[in-house]
């Protein structure tokens, strides 16, 4: 072994040994610092030879004795112990605030006492007395009662005026103190309605201006409206009979209900005819206005039901105050009644056709005779016996004259055509399936008689009766109605004439008209309407092409157009009264046009404007009319100073 590296050895050795026994002295029961002390006569300072690369086994093996892991959990039990009690006292401290109260402001101890009726008649005043209490150890200052009314809340004073919200200030409310105030209002609804007032405090605390509040609810029942609504009507109805239904409106209030309405929903396949007394808005509103106690309105409603065998129509009526913000609609209802009809096949099937039309209503012409076959069938599975058949004619434009009826007899006192079973055997027996038509005919007016008239129409009523076995074996009449309603159209009258000498404008040119050579014409058109309003009237012809639109018409408000493209001259008329043209003078309308003729056109009488044409809506017939000149306008002219040859074109 080299000397040099024992050498090194060696003192590692020793270094180790030294270590060691500092170690089992560091972890000994003696004092091993005293006992060096002693040893060395105490500590001085002295050079130590430390060795700098200490080893990683060296470093890891040393413990530091100061380190105790049971201290250590012993010191986490208590630290944990005292976080618990510190957290429970606080949540006994929060509570304590928070419920006890002490000294704090709580909307708690704010309390709202309302006393008043739990139940009221609709329409009746509802008085309440409520009452704030301050429980708190503090004042409530600035503070306000509130209440917030329910919809169908009406002033006292005057019903017609909506009762929304109410505010009063209730000032300083201090504390251990109640400010009591008294309301009223009046309350409408349907009966049973339960209406939920809201009431509620509102208040500031002295040094804030925060506002805090108390809400408590109170609810009135309706015990009764202020009104009772009846319907009344048949239970049963054939398909497309006329029916009426009778609503009463009846004030059980002990003030005046004021601004009363009635609203009604039809059902589907019900047409509305009419109405007693006339509805206020379209057919199914009407204000009722101001109902003393105790008075009744009747309103009548007429129509037809259209439906199958043993289908259900049900008819509503809901009556009320008027809606403030909607005078054709119900704000505030009262009460809803149902009215539900049936539809029952007819025991004898009726057929009513007018010149074969079986429409209900049917388009005639005036002085036309109409033919009306009536065609009965038995639906029932018996037979029905003893038949007979009525059918009343009416209407301010029937000629009493015209009837005839070959096999039934006319009764011309009242105006009924009447079949039995001595007029026709075969409304002796009717048997089931079995077909039975009967004939006549009638006619209209004149189409001169008519002219006066307004709305002209004819009404046809059938009745048809007879007796079956029901299933009791007892004999039952049966009972089947139609109705029918011819109409004659309003006569449209639609003339037209050419005019040089006359007229609103100055013509100029030569007469008779001279080749290259410009003649102005003045063309007037004239309209006559006879016994009903048009609506939508419209005149129109076409220029030829050689003739040239001069841009003058008369009279200035009305609307005259021209297209140069296709040449049409337009008079949009518009609304046409009955009589005009009759009782009235006609409407008319003038425009100018001009003519340089061409050689092609000499010894010939131009076409200065074509056949004119004129349309309008009749709506009470529920037709379009028409009307037309029956020939063009040519220079041949029917003015006055006009003489025989100045319409020939002349070279």
């Amino acid at each position: 072994m080299d000397p040099d590296n024992h050498s090194d050895f060696k003192k590692e050795a020793d270094s180790e040994d030294s270590l060691e026994a500092l170690k089992e002295n560091l972890y000994s029961r003696h004092d091993y610092f005293t006992a060096e002390k002693k040893k060395h006569g105490g500590f001085k300072p002295h050079n130590v030879a430390v060795r700098q690369n200490w080893g990683a086994e060296a470093v890891s093996s040393q413990e530091r004795p100061f380190q105790d892991p049971a201290k250590r959990l012993a010191l986490l039990k208590k630290l944990f112990l005292a976080s618990v009690i510190f957290f429970t006292a606080s949540i006994g401290v929060a509570l304590y605030v928070f419920f006890g109260g002490g000294n704090i402001i709580s909307s708690d101890n704010v309390d709202i006492a309302i006393t008043g009726p739990v139940s009221v008649a609709g329409g009746e005043t509802v008085p309440l007395e409520i009452g704030v209490t301050n429980q708190n150890n503090a004042d409530l200052e600035t503070a306000d009662l509130i209440i917030d009314y329910p919809d169908g809340t009406r002033e006292p004073s005057d019903t017609t005026v909506p009762l929304k919200r109410y505010r009063e200030a209730l000032g300083t409310v201090r504390k251990a103190e109640t400010a009591t105030k008294k309301v009223q209002a009046v309350l409408f609804g349907e009966e049973g309605d339960a209406k939920v007032l809201q009431v509620s405090v509102e208040y500031r605390l002295k040094g804030s201006n925060a506002i805090f509040s108390k809400k408590k609810e109170y609810s009135v029942a309706i015990s009764s409206a202020p009104v009772t609504l009846t319907v009344e009507s048949v239970k049963e109805i054939n398909a497309n009979q006329d029916t009426e239904l009778v609503i009463e409106v009846v004030s059980n209030a002990s003030g005046v209900l004021q601004n009363l309405a009635l609203a009604a929903e039809y059902p589907f396949g019900f047409t509305f005819d009419s109405a007693d007394p006339a509805p206020s808005w379209s057919n199914s509103f009407w204000q009722l206005g101001d109902i003393k106690p105790g008075v009744k309105r009747t309103v009548k409603v007429r129509g037809k039901i259209a439906g199958q065998d043993n289908e259900d129509r049900t008819f509503r009526f809901s009556v009320g105050t008027e809606s403030a913000a909607n005078a054709n609609s119900i704000g505030t209802n009262f009460l809803t009644a149902a009215k539900k009809i049936t539809i029952r096949k007819p025991f004898i099937g009726t057929s009513f056709a007018l010149d074969g039309d079986t429409a209900e209503t049917h388009i005639s012409k005036a002085g036309k005779i109409i033919r009306a076959d009536l065609t009965l069938s038995n639906n029932v599975g018996v037979k029905i016996t003893d038949v007979k058949v009525a059918v009343k004619l009416s209407g301010n434009i029937f000629d009493p004259g015209s009837v005839s009826a070959s096999s039934g007899f006319y009764r011309s006192s009242d105006r009924t055509v009447l079949w039995d079973q001595t007029l026709k055997s075969g409304l002796a027996v009717l048997n089931p399936d079995d077909t039975e038509t009967l004939s006549f005919s009638l006619g209209a007016l004149s189409e001169q008689a008519i002219r006066s008239i307004n709305s002209p129409e004819i009404n046809l009523a059938a009745t048809v009766s007879g007796k079956r076995l029901n299933e009791s074996g007892l004999s039952q009449e049966v009972t089947s109605t139609v109705s029918k309603t011819v109409r004659v159209a309003s006569i449209l009258g639609l003339s037209a004439r050419a005019l040089y000498f006359s007229g609103p404008f100055s013509n100029s040119g030569p007469l008779p008209p001279k080749v290259d050579a410009e003649t102005s014409y003045t063309i007037v058109w004239f309209l006559t309407n006879g016994s009903s309003d048009l609506s939508n009237v419209k005149v129109s012809a076409t220029l030829p092409s050689y003739m040239k639109w001069l841009d003058a018409s008369s009279p200035l408000d009305e609307k005259v157009s021209y297209n140069p493209i296709g040449g049409q001259v337009l008079w949009d008329a518009g609304d046409l009264k009955a009589g005009t043209g009759f009782s009235d003078s006609p409407r008319e309308v003038s425009f100018q046009v001009s003519l340089v003729p061409s050689l092609s056109q000499v010894n010939n009488t131009p076409v200065l404007v074509t056949e004119a044409s004129a349309t309008g809506d009749d709506p009470f017939a529920g037709v379009t009319v028409q009307a037309s000149t029956h020939g063009p306008l040519t220079t041949s002219l029917t003015d006055v100073g006009f003489k025989p040859g100045q319409g020939t074109v002349v070279k």
